[in-house]
């Protein structure tokens, strides 16, 4: 398991969608899973995924957190 710290719940939230349209499924861990302030988006390696799965997968990572500034991620 690979954790992505993103803080806001709402930006977790968000960044995983974005994610999903992107092919790639994180969940976010929102509170009361983590404190209010530490959602994350969790990402299961396991020995199937081959290098350029990871690299798709942090670029797209990237540009979904990207779209959503931690900034614009209130309600």
């Amino acid at each position: 398991i690979v954790p992505v710290v993103l803080g806001s719940a709402v930006r977790a939230t968000r960044v995983s969608a974005a994610l999903l349209e992107r092919g790639v499924n994180a969940l976010p861990i929102i509170f009361p899973a983590v404190p209010e302030g530490a959602a994350r988006l969790r990402f299961f390696l396991s020995s199937e995924h081959e290098e350029a799965d990871i690299r798709a997968a942090v670029a797209a990572l990237v540009e979904a957190a990207d779209s959503v500034p931690a900034a614009d991620a209130k309600l």
